[in-house]
């Protein structure tokens, strides 16, 4: 079982979210009734909510839960996502006895109560911090686990490879690092951003690192991982000739951290190299070369010629 929550005692501050992710089934005759409930989001998409059979059927009750998720900024996902409904004892026996709520990122399953709780957030922004988890879920952030890292433009803005190298963010942290966890961060900045567009402006910030709370481009560039997400590497290609000299160079910029790809293709006659440099500071030299972005914004790539003359096109992909 891998938690995503915080052990330990409830304590009486408005927003403290405990979550965890579990892969875990329950026995079927657990949930008694639910079904596909249609969200009422422009994609015209349904989600599936379980609700435990401690609750009288009511219909009213999962589809204002569907109704509130459709109301949260997201995509198609949406439609992958089941949620259970069950009283919180239930949900501390399932996800920890700490745990006001868990995400199973194998499953795509939700459980929470219905019911909020005393000294605790909200069921609904509980929810929403796990649909976070969801999201992160079901984005791509390579060559790094978007779910320990939180989205690509997000986790690139927040310098989350740059601060996990220096021990100031700990990707999948759910222990003594849980502070740091990165990909809690995301799913918290994921709360920040709906509650703040539904209108609230006292939101707290309660269990992750102050430095993690997230600013308007942090927020503006988290909404775009949502709904126009990064999926692949960007190619292009570069094209240069030597006459004289020995170097050409070509000035990139790098907004996104992850991996970095240039290949060479010289005149079968010609010598000639790349050198990858970040200022003054050489990262890289060969025909190929493949370089790990990680806080650099912009890096140059030259074109060394040792011997021979002619063209030369340099084939690049970066995130």
């Amino acid at each position: 079982m891998r938690l995503l929550g915080k052990p330990g005692t409830l304590s009486p501050v408005k927003r403290l979210l405990l979550v965890a992710a579990v892969a875990l089934a329950l026995p079927a005759s657990a949930f008694a009734w639910g079904g596909s409930y249609p969200t009422g989001d422009s994609l015209g998409s349904f989600v599936q909510i379980q609700v435990s059979d401690s609750y009288p059927v009511d219909q009213a009750l999962p589809q204002d839960w569907a109704t509130y998720l459709g109301s949260l900024v997201h995509g198609p996902e949406i439609a992958r996502l089941t949620l259970y409904l069950m009283p919180q004892p239930s949900v501390a026996s399932i996800c920890g006895s700490q745990a006001l709520a868990c995400y199973d990122p194998n499953r795509e399953v939700i459980y929470v109560s219905p019911e909020d709780q005393l000294d605790a957030p909200p069921a609904k922004e509980i929810v929403t911090h796990e649909y976070g988890h969801h999201i992160a879920n079901n984005r791509d952030d390579a060559p790094w686990t978007a779910l320990d890292y939180g989205t690509k433009r997000w986790s690139s803005y927040e310098e989350i490879c740059t601060k996990a190298a220096a021990g100031s963010a700990s990707p999948g942290d759910e222990g003594t690092h849980y502070f740091q966890n990165s990909g809690e961060a995301f799913a918290e900045s994921y709360r920040v951003l709906n509650l703040m567009k539904q209108g609230q402006t006292d939101i707290g910030w309660d269990i992750i690192d102050p430095s993690f709370y997230p600013d308007a481009t942090a927020l503006t560039l988290l909404e775009q991982d949502v709904t126009t997400p990064w999926t692949a590497p960007a190619f292009s290609k570069l094209h240069g000739s030597f006459g004289t000299g020995t170097v050409r160079a070509f000035r990139l910029k790098t907004q996104l951290d992850g991996t970095f790809n240039a290949h060479l293709v010289a005149p079968t006659k010609a010598k000639m190299r790349l050198a990858l440099y970040d200022g003054s500071t050489l990262l890289s030299r060969g025909g190929t070369i493949r370089y790990q972005i990680c806080g650099r914004r912009a890096l140059t790539l030259k074109v060394e010629r040792l011997s021979g003359a002619g063209a030369f096109s340099v084939d690049v992909s970066k995130p």
